[in-house]
This record gives structure tokens, sequence and C-alpha cells, in this order.
């Protein structure tokens, strides 16, 4: 049985080119990849109040160009 759609490989990152501080932020840190790729994350308590409690934030930041959207009716 053949598939009946193809979903094209996309490159995903090998090496780490940069991690640094987000400009004006002690709490945000950028992760740049090569492949396009790059990454925002941070930590935080998302309270107001002194916590023992930490959560951990990720976005994606930058992806290759070559990725798009696929919206096949199944």
């Amino acid at each position: 049985m053949s598939p009946k759609i193809i979903i094209p490989e996309i490159e995903l990152p090998t090496r780490i080119i940069e991690i640094a501080f987000k400009n004006n932020s002690k709490t945000t840190v950028i992760l740049t990849m090569d492949n396009g790729w790059s990454i925002s994350f941070r930590i935080h308590n998302a309270s107001s109040k002194i916590e023992p409690s930490l959560k951990f934030d990720i976005q994606l930041q930058s992806k290759p160009e070559n990725i798009f959207y696929i919206n096949k009716q199944w």
C-alpha cells in the first residue's frame, strides 16, 4: 500500500551557533542554531508572590523558510 500524501522531511538543527540573553532581559535566553532554527526560553514563577515553584516557557522564534503548512482533508 502506498501513502496517500508524502510529507517532506525538514532539516533539523545540528549545532548551536549562539546562546545569549535577550536584549534588556535577565530571564529570557535566545538559542540560535543552524538551518534557520531559533528558540526563546525563560524561567518564571507566574506569580507576584515569592514561591518555590518555577515554570519553564519555550517559544519557537524562527524556523527554516522551506517549512510550510499542509492542509489535507482526511
